[in-house]
């Protein structure tokens, strides 16, 4: 693997698609993602990751030429999961939907979607988040060339539903920042703290998220003084 700068450009400008990585990539990146999951990027060892993917530790290099770039190259197969064309086009079609169903069931099924996702693929996910505390470095393609790409596609539904008269004028970016930190709340209690934040399913639980959401949690006579 090549230095920061080259995965970044591999991933962005050539459009990696997931048949271009080769299966002993995702064996060591797998494994990797399981290692640093329990044990952390520090505690970690390439030798347990070469044991996890039944390789021997050698191999590891001829992939990765650090293990720090083993840690970045965990943005791989994160960003084919979650952030390519076709995880937006799944957001896209839900709100394409809009016509027919209330705002309430849209954003539902846009956060039943994406925390779906995130219970998928936790330990990467919990990974990537962990050590970008430690390794900002991780953060950069999500801050350059993600963000840009997904909030601008949520900000517009929620401008569109503001312009029908569905939703209250308020910045629809701030719409958008709630909507995402709900989805982030969610995915993150249900797994830390399961035994405190107990539900009765996820589905039914993001609908009563949804209606806070919408309606608020202050009484109507108290909203309206």
């Amino acid at each position: 693997m090549a230095d920061e700068k080259e995965l970044y450009s591999y991933l962005f400008d050539k459009n990696l698609p997931e048949e271009e990585i080769s299966k002993r990539q995702w064996d060591i990146l797998d494994a990797a993602t399981k290692i640093f999951a329990q044990k952390g990027y520090e505690g970690g060892r390439t030798s347990d990751i070469a044991k996890e993917a039944n390789i021997a530790e050698g191999t590891i290099f001829r992939y990765f030429k650090t293990k720090k770039d083993l840690l970045v190259g965990l943005l791989m197969p994160l960003i084919i999961k979650f952030f390519r064309p076709l995880m937006f086009n799944s957001m896209e079609k839900i709100m394409d939907n809009e016509k027919n169903d209330s705002i309430n069931v849209v954003l539902k099924n846009i956060m039943m979607d994406r925390v779906t996702l995130i219970k998928k693929n936790a330990p990467l996910v919990k990974t990537v988040m962990v050590e970008s505390i430690y390794h900002p470095e991780l953060l950069k393609p999500l801050q350059k060339e993600i963000a840009p790409k997904v909030i601008p596609i949520v900000d517009k539904f929620f401008k569109e539903n503001i312009e029908k008269g569905n939703l209250r004028d308020i910045d629809p970016r701030l719409m958008t920042r709630s909507l995402i930190s709900l989805v982030a709340g969610f995915s993150i209690l249900s797994n830390a703290l399961p035994d405190v934040f107990t539900t009765d399913g996820d589905e039914t639980e993001i609908e009563k998220i949804v209606d806070i959401l919408i309606n608020g949690i202050g009484s109507k006579g108290e909203c309206n003084k």
